[in-house]
């Protein structure tokens, strides 16, 4: 069987699911309507070229926070589409094809995938520093590399390397693509800069321009190729070790044979292709691979008559895929990341089919589909005017900054309206990165620390008339008269956010403008900290500070576990049968005692003193105040937030839960249990109850744990994800090198200690 994974039989043809609606995820879109495909759509964007193409029947527009936890989202949307016919996907990037490969089977009731059956060869072929023993074990040259796992390390690893050495990451959609290092300080201090994505493979640079990179793009069934073909790259950024911005379709039957030979032996299924390089003695080197996917030059492919996504559809269905009609020569021009490349070879040209009077095919234009070329221009002029009109109108600090306009408000004060409305529709988070929550927690911190002097505010940045980003920090005196921020947050906060405008910019660029806006605030910044923050925050930051120098630390600070089911027989399936023979022992023993579970979502005052009754016998700390979990029971219940749970024993309460369900999904934000009734295990029993609740009344699809890497939640919850600390150092600040120094051996010390710990998972009571 092509594909192991099989949903019941449809009445209906078949759908395709694209997820990813850049310029990529368009041509995969296109490509499939051609064939006659009925194409939905998933995307976090929806200014994006790609939403507004007439070759999709539906986009559903998710948040960034689902996106990145995109097997769950792809879980729960499969109920928004036709129930009776099967459903393809297709990934339009290297981490969509990770997060569906290592979430396989929660999408086998739902999905079909091309490569399902080939999975592991999938992900192991993700990986760079995987590369060298595949390519040598089937005869193929690859550049002498070293896996770089710290700077440390670095010196001793490339000892003996031939310069120029190129950097890349070794996961997928890193903070870079490449970097070229000319001697080993350069590479050091490349190593340096990027080292929040360690690990990096270093690896000898084979010598060549763009002409001289080609790829082989396969179809394969079990191994068996469906249809070939080969193109080169005409021009890339950066020159000859980025992506492509221009290629050509071209007869190189080497290519081929050596695509063929790398892949061979594997027994894969769906599109795969090699980018290789002719080294100047005219010898092949294997740069990467794709696979799980097309590759960024899709619309080069369909274009010459090799629609790759319309054999991957049919593989998918288990159907023979059939090759296309070669419909003569191509070039490509992609003008998401190059807009003029095509107009510049016609004027050198001199000539509208410029390289060889081959047809072009471009990113966005389509006769047929204007659209998305005419959403490009209106975001392409209208940055390029705001641009224009920051130069031309610009003065002093403003004109330095680009055109950036700051304001620091203090949040003790009322927000001018205008700007509380800016805030409260653009919220990263409904329930935990809000206006109200920051003022409640600011107020809660007032009350606690009346005599810190502790300075607390929102700073806004303008481009334009409107704002574009918002955050709210606490500034902290530091050493030799310098600042430092921190992202507000405290013990209550599961997340941190900031607030931005998405259609002005993404969440790397967020970053990016938030340094400069401390550059304006004031120079002598010294650091820029941030937590909880979670793996995906921290690749967005890296990616954006990198550019500019900044390198981002990412202490490891703690663990968010959660757990995803459509349904309540789904939920307790994936339970291990120690916490389902704890709840059904200690459900006996509650059951011959006197006892009532209640779930409130509009507790009445004596409700809420029972749940301060049990935290107060629990073997939980004292709260310093009551007033900030008080307000948000009283936020949430207006809301319809709120779940508390409170079990009784002889009309005692015993254990209490908070949550909070909203999109789907309930949040265990606070619970406690009475150390005198510990040998009932009322705190799991009420969980349980609750899991039962919310499940049945509110309809959820994941239930998250928060913060807290508790062993005990790893019964309860599967995936577990980390959390840390981001620490951003002002690089021009002169106590910057003392202080990463410190920061360095603070995690080293860190980590020792963790070495040793261990813990043994229990339920909680």
């Amino acid at each position: 069987m092509k594909n192991p994974v099989s949903p019941s039989s449809p009445q209906k043809p078949a759908i395709a699911l694209v997820v990813g609606l850049c310029s990529h995820g368009l041509s995969v879109v296109r490509g499939l309507h051609q064939a006659g495909v009925e194409v939905y759509a998933l995307e976090k964007d929806a200014w994006r070229p790609g939403v507004r193409s007439n070759a999709i029947q539906h986009t559903f527009l998710c948040s960034e926070a689902e996106m990145s936890d995109l097997v769950p989202t792809l879980a729960s949307l499969r109920a928004r589409l036709p129930q009776d016919c099967q459903v393809v996907l297709f990934p339009s990037n290297d981490t969509h094809v990770r997060q569906m490969g290592e979430g396989l089977e929660q999408l086998r009731p739902h999905y079909l995938l091309s490569w399902a059956a080939c999975a592991q060869h999938v992900l192991r072929l993700q990986r760079k520093n995987e590369l060298e023993q595949a390519a040598r074990s089937q005869g193929l040259n690859y550049p002498r590399s070293a896996t770089l796992h710290s700077v440390d390390e670095a010196e001793s690893a490339v000892a003996g390397f031939r310069y120029p050495v190129i950097l890349k990451p070794a996961r997928p959609l890193s903070s870079f693509k490449t970097a070229l290092a000319q001697a080993l300080p350069e590479l050091l201090a490349l190593l340096q800069q990027y080292q929040g994505d360690l690990p990096i493979l270093a690896q000898e640079y084979i010598a060549g321009d763009d002409q001289s990179l080609y790829f082989g793009a396969l179809v394969l069934d079990s191994g068996a190729v469906v249809q070939e073909m080969v193109g080169r790259k005409i021009a890339s950024f950066p020159p000859a070790r980025g992506q492509t911005t221009v290629a050509e379709s071209v007869d190189e039957p080497q290519v081929l044979a050596l695509t063929r030979q790398f892949f061979a032996g594997l027994d894969m299924s769906g599109p795969v292709s090699l980018e290789l390089k002719r080294a100047p003695d005219g010898s092949f080197w294997v740069i990467e691979p794709t696979v799980g996917r097309t590759d960024f030059w899709l619309e080069l492919c369909v274009a010459a008559g090799f629609n790759q996504v319309y054999q991957e559809f049919q593989l998918a269905l288990g159907q023979r895929a059939r090759p296309g009609t070669p419909r003569g020569p191509v070039t490509w021009f992609d003008a998401e990341n190059d807009t003029l490349s095509y107009w510049r070879a016609v004027r050198a040209q001199r000539t509208l089919r410029p390289y060889g009077g081959k047809r072009p095919s471009f990113t966005y234009w389509r006769a047929s589909d204007p659209r998305p070329f005419l959403q490009a221009c209106r975001v392409g002029l209208a940055w390029r005017l705001r641009a224009r009109l920051q130069r031309l109108l610009g003065k002093g600090r403003e004109q330095r900054n680009n055109a950036l306009r700051v304001r620091e408000l203090p949040m003790d004060q009322p927000l001018p309206p205008e700007l509380a409305s800016w805030l409260r529709a653009h919220q990263p988070d409904p329930l935990f990165c809000t206006l109200d929550w920051y003022e409640a927690l600011v107020k809660f911190e007032r009350e606690v620390h009346p005599d810190s002097g502790r300075r607390f505010s929102w700073v806004f940045a303008w481009r334009g008339e409107q704002p574009c980003l918002a955050v709210p920090v606490e500034r902290l005196p530091g050493l030799l008269r310098s600042m430092e921020v921190r992202l507000l947050s405290n013990f209550y906060s599961p997340c941190v956010g900031l607030f931005i405008d998405r259609a002005l910019l993404s969440p790397p660029q967020s970053w990016q403008l938030l340094r400069q806006a401390l550059d304006q605030l004031d120079k002598g910044w010294l650091k820029l900290s941030a937590a909880p923050a979670s793996l995906q925050q921290a690749d967005q930051a890296s990616e954006g500070l990198a550019a500019q120098g900044h390198a981002v630390q990412r202490v490891p600070l703690s663990a968010n576990y959660s757990a995803y089911a459509p349904d309540l027989d789904s939920y307790w399936a994936k339970r291990p049968s120690q916490l389902l023979n704890t709840l059904k022992r200690k459900g006996k023993a509650l059951a011959r005692e006197a006892h009532r579970f209640e779930v409130v979502t509009a507790p009445t005052p004596e409700q809420v003193e029972h749940y301060w009754s049990t935290y107060s016998h629990s073997w939980k700390g004292r709260e310093p105040s009551r007033s900030f979990i008080d307000w948000l029971m009283q936020w949430s219940a207006a809301r319809g937030y709120l779940r508390l749970g409170l079990l009784y024993l002889d009309q005692q309460v015993v254990a209490s839960q908070l949550w909070l369900v909203n999109e789907g999904v309930a949040h265990i934000f606070k619970l406690a249990q009475d150390c005198n009734a510990d040998r009932f295990s009322p705190g799991s029993l009420l969980t349980g109850h609750l899991i039962e609740y919310v499940y049945r009344h509110d309809q959820v699809e994941r239930i998250d744990f928060m913060l807290g890497a508790d062993p005990y939640k790893g019964l309860w919850m599967e995936q577990e994800n980390p959390c840390f600390t981001l620490e951003v150092l002002n690089r021009r600040h002169v106590l910057a090198p003392a202080l990463r120094l410190y920061l360095a051996a603070r995690g080293l010390l860190r980590q020792r200690r963790a070495g040793h710990g261990s813990g043994l998972a229990v339920a909680p009571g």
